[in-house]
């Protein structure tokens, strides 16, 4: 618990078969309830998680493959989401590069600054690939452009946020858009009630799941087709 709230962690995963076990054991104590769910894995990440599940009662195992053009990334988020039953709610990749154990610190910030919704950037960071960092950089601007946000990490995976706003983000997309979709909507419900917090990226536990030129390029399509698509659906009046 953090200040007599509850704390939910989700963490969606694919074939994190051979670690799962590790990553959970170093999740800290303040988590009353681990939701990790299983998108499409192939190896036997299912059956660690049920067996994890019988002997660490905060953890539970979920399942959800569904896929929007073979990801469900976003699937996988949405049912932890909807199934977290803690008062705060922190999303971080399976793969132990987000540092959840610096929760505490943010969530301090955020209650002294009135925050809502943090998503917790990864940038400026020198230990990233370059070519990563120019990625994210490109589509920091093109929201910037199209959406007045001036953010550092459109892209980052951790994310927390009040159990009482999840209505308010209205989450549809079902693969990688669900990451600058989940900030966009967050920044247009809650407006300066969203904010990015600092945080140090972690060594990750097995091999990225991404193309990063492919889901580059899919994101930079996706954002610029949401904002003209919100445009579209506001009707003149009459």
């Amino acid at each position: 618990m953090l200040d007599g709230r509850t704390v939910s962690l989700v963490m969606p995963c694919r074939n994190e078969a051979s670690f799962l076990e590790n990553l959970i054991d170093e999740i800290p104590d303040f988590f009353d309830e681990i939701v990790c769910v299983s998108n499409k894995s192939t190896d036997n990440t299912v059956e660690v998680g049920t067996r994890i599940q019988k002997h660490v009662p905060r953890f539970r195992m979920l399942q959800d493959d569904r896929t929007a053009n073979g990801i469900g990334y976003g699937y996988a988020h949405m049912t932890g989401i909807n199934a977290a039953e803690g008062d705060i709610i922190v999303c971080a990749d399976s793969d132990g590069t987000y540092p959840v154990e610096d929760v505490p610190q943010l969530w301090r910030v955020m209650q002294d600054k009135g925050i809502a919704f943090t998503s917790c950037t990864r940038y400026p960071d020198r230990d990233i690939p370059m070519k990563l960092q120019l990625g994210v950089k490109i589509l920091n601007a093109e929201i910037a452009l199209l959406y007045g946000l001036r953010i550092h990490d459109s892209l980052s995976g951790m994310w927390i946020f009040t159990k009482d706003v999840v209505d308010q983000l209205h989450l549809t997309e079902g693969d990688w858009n669900l990451s600058p979709q989940i900030k966009l909507n967050a920044y247009e419900a809650l407006g300066t009630r969203f904010k990015e917090l600092k945080i140090t990226q972690r060594v990750r536990y097995g091999e990225t799941k991404q193309n990063y030129f492919e889901t580059g390029m899919k994101h930079l399509l996706w954002i610029a087709r949401n904002r003209f698509k919100k445009r579209n659906s506001i009707q003149p009046c009459v």
